[in-house]
Formats: structure tokens, sequence, C-alpha cells
């Protein structure tokens, strides 16, 4: 397993997307972070100021890991490598299973760097307004779960690919449901119910500062941080599960 995650990683380096997708999750940042908190003003006293948001908007960079997850095995797919790939490991579980830890492990450095990215520019723009520079509230405990809500956003993103093989088509549906589907999820009455049960909806909740999950209706079944994370866990588990059925136990020739 330690060679397969090797490889992975090699492979993942071996491409120039990788740099691209580094360039676009900086760039994505670094507007989050501008927009946020440029729009405070200079006299705006401190218990007006959502430092929590502020410190864990880099979250929004999430559409570009979940990319980075879906060409994992729809590169494979798409370009045919996916037959020399299985030839060197016959076993299309531990295949998978290597490039789901190959992801996991390459997605980290990119939630690290949003993350600094992030509190640099923030920190530069605050010190520019004169106003404090503050990391309470459940800041710090925020930035990392919005760390690790990145990682696992590849994750879930590998599952995706997986179980939609065509590259174009899964980067839409997931593109377009992480953007679009899930914003209207979380107004539509009786879905928003259990919109905190769904992928992105999940992830919401991980990400919040504490059950109110950003303020969400009261009709909402509300669900505490930790437990949204163990559900986009999960959502990320079915999601290769089904992919390896799907497409991983078929003919692939």
């Amino acid at each position: 397993m330690i060679n397969l995650l090797r490889s992975e990683v090699l492979k993942i380096r071996s491409t120039q997307v990788w740099i691209w997708m580094m360039v676009l999750v900086v760039a994505i940042t670094v507007a989050a972070t501008l927009a946020s908190v440029l729009s405070i003003s200079a006299d705006t006293p401190t218990d007006g100021i959502d430092y929590f948001g502020i410190w864990t908007n880099f979250g929004v960079a999430g559409v570009a890991l979940l990319v980075l997850g879906i060409l994992g095995l729809t590169t494979e797919f798409r370009h045919k490598t996916i037959t020399p790939t299985l030839l060197a490991t016959p076993n299309r579980l531990q295949l998978l299973l290597g490039k789901a830890l190959g992801y996991v492990v390459f997605a980290i450095p990119y939630g690290v760097v949003c993350l600094l990215i992030n509190l640099i520019t923030a920190w530069i723009c605050l010190r520019a307004k004169g106003l404090p520079v503050q990391f309470g509230d459940g800041a710090v405990s925020g930035m990392v779960r919005s760390l690790l809500g990145l990682v696992l956003l590849a994750f879930f993103g590998l599952g995706l690919g997986a179980l939609v093989r065509n590259q174009a088509a899964a980067m839409v549906v997931g593109i377009l449901y992480l953007s679009v589907l899930n914003l209207l999820f979380a107004g539509i009455p009786w879905i928003r119910r259990v919109y905190l049960y769904e992928p992105a909806g999940a992830l919401r909740a991980f990400t919040s500062r504490d059950q109110n999950n950003y303020d969400l209706s009261t009709d909402v079944f509300h669900v505490v941080p930790w437990a949204g994370g163990l559900i986009l866990l999960a959502w990320c588990l079915v999601f290769l599960g089904l992919g390896y059925l799907v497409s991983l136990k078929r003919d692939i020739s």
C-alpha cells in the first residue's frame, strides 16, 4: 500500500494540473478574503467583526479541491491509462483505496496553503484598516475544520469521479451541485429539513461555528459540527464504494 500511495502521488506530481489547481485555490482564497475584510468599515467595533467568518472563509476554495479529486480517476479513464494502472495493480479495491489515500495526502498541502494565504491576507488587511487581529470565538478550531473540509471534498470528488467515469459529466455535476444546487436545497421547504444530511450541507455543518449552522431556518434538523464531519465522511465512503461497484467492477476496456 505504501508503494501504491507513492505511485499515486508521483502520478499527480507528474502533470501540470496540480500547479494550475494550486494557482486556482490561491486566487479564490485571496479574492474571498479581500471581499470579506475590505467590506468591513475601519470604525466597526470589535464585537461587530465576524472573526470566525474571516479566518475560515478559505473554505470557498473547496470547489477546486472537488475538481482535483474528480480528476483522480476520470483522467485515467479519459486517457485510457487505467489499463496499465490495473496491470500494475490488479486488485481494483486496493487500487481505489490507494488513490483515495493519495488524494487525501495530496489535498492536505492545498488546505494548508489556503489557510496560510487567508491568514496572511486577512492579517494585512485588518492591520491596514487599523482593526485588531483576534482569534477568539472558536476561530482556531474553525480553521482546522475548514482545512479538513477541503481534504474531505477532494476525497468526495474522487468518489464522484469513480461513480461518473466521464470527466466532463463528473465535473459539471460536481461543480453544479456544490455551487448552485446545494444552495437551492437549503431554501426549499421540506428538502431543507434534511439539508445538513446531504454532502454539501454536512460540510456546511462541519465548518459552522456551532449548532446554529450559519443561522439556517428553525425547521432544519440541525447537527453539531463534528456530526456534520462524520456525515460528510460517510458520504465520501458511500460514493467511493458505489464507484467501485459501478465502475471498477466492470470491464474497463
